[in-house]
């Protein structure tokens, strides 16, 4: 594995895992811990990571709400569901269950993009 493909891969595992030490990447990754900290070096100039020292807080964090590739609904996807939901949980009568009311409300929180206020 590259640089870049190392680097994508400790990126994805820090979306995955939020946080992680440094030695568990580099065995992880099959290389040394100097690489994984010069890896790390590089990437915090454009992506949301940062190190924390510590013994046993201490390794790489990603930002609170950072995660790679995220997809989210269109404008009209996301009226679509939440005029699903406004209507399941008025009118009482609708032919999804309460299971699938659930996931659809964590569906619009998961994939709605953020409103900046």
């Amino acid at each position: 594995m590259g640089m870049a493909g190392r680097q994508n891969e400790i990126l994805r595992i820090l979306c995955r895992r939020r946080h992680e030490t440094i030695s568990n990447l580099a065995a992880e990754l099959g290389v040394s811990e100097r690489t994984i900290r010069r890896d790390i070096e590089e990437l915090s100039l454009t992506a949301p990571i940062y190190t924390r020292p510590g013994r046993y807080d201490g390794g790489v964090y990603v930002m609170d709400g950072y995660t790679m590739d995220r997809m989210y609904f269109k404008r009209s996807e996301a009226d679509v569901i939440r005029g699903i939901v406004s209507a399941a949980e008025r009118d009482g009568v609708c032919v999804i269950g309460n299971a699938e009311l659930l996931i659809l409300k964590e569906m619009l929180a998961s994939y709605s993009k953020p409103v900046v206020q």
